[in-house]
């Protein structure tokens, strides 16, 4: 073991050891080793006890040493939380104010811990590491102390070594990024450990995705960018445009004004009036084929007043869901009788509509109810059924009931 020339006019360099009390009996040998290099060894058993007046102490002089020598093991990596760690955080933290090239931290390895994966702070593995066996001085530490003694600059840390490419291969560079190490926990932390590891996660999944190939990575940018715009593009109330309330008031005017029946020639004619008058730029035409095919609600012939409550009803709700639907909807000229889904599935199969609205008054009641439904033709599934008391019906609000509800299962549907 080499000595530190007697007529050196300097002080000698100081260095403290950070450890954890399990590695002691090691660090105690390579305490005792350092001071015949040259080093002055700052080394404090005390603190088994606490205080502040510990801590003062501890933090005071990882201010002021030359060097940091952290002892790394297998102790430190079994260890998520110790007192040891706040010492490397106070360590790394004073480094901020240091040159890149400047000397300060010596981390040291007593056992066969590897440098891949150590739960270190990340700064430390930018500095080369010393390999130190149960803390028994080796002739790489002996050249280590020289240097540091005579002021010699360290060698910097050799970059990792990659595997040699194939002259054909193209270089990745996302394979050459690692995942950061974990973050460690430290007492009174919490918050900070919390941000921590949420930027570690993102931090990660970036990597992750990073390394998929380039065509993977250039769908999900399109995916993204194909959403982005959807969502850009889409009314933030699709329903509050699907009818202005001008129509909403021309549908009320011509429900108020008809004054015809549930005959053939009466539904045709009010068909044609509210397309003519809410989509002028299909006139009079009903489509053959639309999505909707709207049948006149039933209402008993006997019965005059709930006959015009039904036509009322239907007035509305067939007007509403036209203007809504751009005028194409279907109008079957005559009523079905009372809750028959499949009759009404069947007419709109054979006018090639999805859905088929229709109603009926509900004479088993009392009070007497509207009964409106939404039939998918494709199996005379009843989709929707709603009850209004005849005592209290409001025929806007049914129209915008199943102008909704539409709206909803054509949604689910796309």
């Amino acid at each position: 073991m080499s000595t530190a020339p007697a007529d050196n006019p300097r002080p000698p360099p100081t260095v403290f050891l950070s450890y954890t009390s399990e590695d002691r009996q090691a660090v105690q040998s390579l305490r005792d080793a350092l001071p015949a290099c040259g080093l002055e060894v700052w080394y404090d058993e005390s603190g088994l006890s606490g205080g502040d007046a510990w801590d003062h102490k501890i933090r005071r002089q990882i201010r002021e040493c030359d060097f940091f020598m952290p002892i790394i093991s297998a102790q430190t990596e079994a260890r998520p939380e110790g007192y040891f760690r706040r010492e490397w955080r106070l360590a790394v933290e004073r480094t901020l104010d240091m040159a890149d090239d400047h000397t300060f931290l010596l981390p040291v390895v007593i056992d066969d811990t590897p440098e891949a994966g150590a739960r270190v702070p990340e700064r430390f593995l930018t500095v080369q590491w010393t390999r130190v066996p149960g803390g028994k001085p080796t002739p790489a530490l002996e050249a280590l102390c020289r240097r540091l003694v005579s002021g010699e600059p360290l060698a910097p840390q050799p970059p990792p070594r990659r595997a040699a490419a194939a002259p054909s291969a193209r270089p990745q560079p996302s394979a050459a990024r690692t995942y950061p190490p974990f973050p460690s926990e430290e007492p009174g932390q919490k918050v900070w450990l919390g941000l921590h590891v949420l930027g570690w996660g993102l931090q990660c999944g970036w990597l992750s995705f990073m390394r998929l190939p380039r065509v993977v990575r250039l769908f999900a940018y399109l995916w993204v960018f194909a959403l982005v715009l959807a969502k850009a593009c889409t009314p933030s109330d699709r329903h509050s445009a699907r009818i202005s309330a001008a129509d909403a008031d021309k549908v009320d005017q011509i429900a108020k004004s008809y004054q015809g029946s549930s005959n053939k020639a009466d539904v045709t004619k009010l068909g044609a009036q509210i397309a003519q008058q809410i989509t002028g730029e299909i006139g009079a035409k009903i489509p053959e084929s639309s999505a909707v095919l709207a049948i006149p609600f039933s209402a008993p012939s006997s019965d005059p007043g709930t006959r015009e409550l039904a036509h009322a009803a239907f007035t509305q709700t067939y007007g509403r869901v036209v203007v809504s639907h751009h005028g194409r909807v279907g109008l079957m000229p005559q009523a079905l009788p009372p809750a028959d889904p499949s009759e009404a599935a069947a007419h709109g199969r054979a006018r090639h509509s999805k859905y088929v609205l229709y109603g009926s008054i509900d004479n088993a009641t009392t009070p007497q109810n509207l009964v409106v439904r939404i039939v998918r033709t494709a199996d005379a599934t009843v989709l929707w059924s709603a009850s209004y008391p005849l005592a209290a019906t409001d025929p806007a609000r049914i129209a915008t009931d199943v102008d909704s509800r539409l709206e909803s299962l054509e949604e689910e549907d796309e």
